[in-house]
């Protein structure tokens, strides 16, 4: 990569890469689906921070290309769509501004226990989706 890494700032800690990492993969196997081991490797070095989430983005664009589809439904081609305006920035009505109280701040979590955390959560996930039956796809019935 040639370019430092940028983290917002709920992801400039390994612990918080690895809770919002954990999130998705729980979010796929509610679906069904379990992380690749080239997603998990690309995550892992998310959480060491070595990478940042437009470097991910990148990398499985070009490990999974989009191709035309023949399927009647897709509405665009890869890469096009409508155009959407930003919406505009809200001020928010005094009296309702949100306050945040900060927790204390304590010991951080080496990245490399985050890892194996990360690890540990996806062998999880693959045990569970072992024990579970066969998807079945739903059927779209003109009526």
């Amino acid at each position: 990569m040639s370019q430092e890494p940028q983290f917002s700032e709920t992801e400039r800690t390994p612990e918080q890469r690895l809770e919002s990492v954990q999130w998705a993969f729980g979010v796929s196997a509610s679906a069904g689906g379990a992380p690749s081991p080239e997603l998990v490797q690309l995550y892992e070095r998310y959480i060491l921070g070595e990478i940042d989430t437009p470097y991910i983005d990148r990398e499985l664009n070009r490990m999974y290309p989009q191709y035309p589809s023949n399927d009647p439904y897709a509405k665009y081609a890869p890469g096009e769509g409508p155009y959407v305006e930003p919406a505009p920035l809200m001020e928010v009505a005094p009296g309702f501004a949100a306050e945040e109280e900060e927790a204390p701040a304590g010991p951080e979590m080496p990245a490399a226990l985050c890892v194996a955390q990360l690890r540990a959560f996806v062998q999880e996930i693959v045990e569970h989706l072992a024990t579970q039956p066969p998807r079945q796809r739903y059927i779209q019935i003109d009526v």
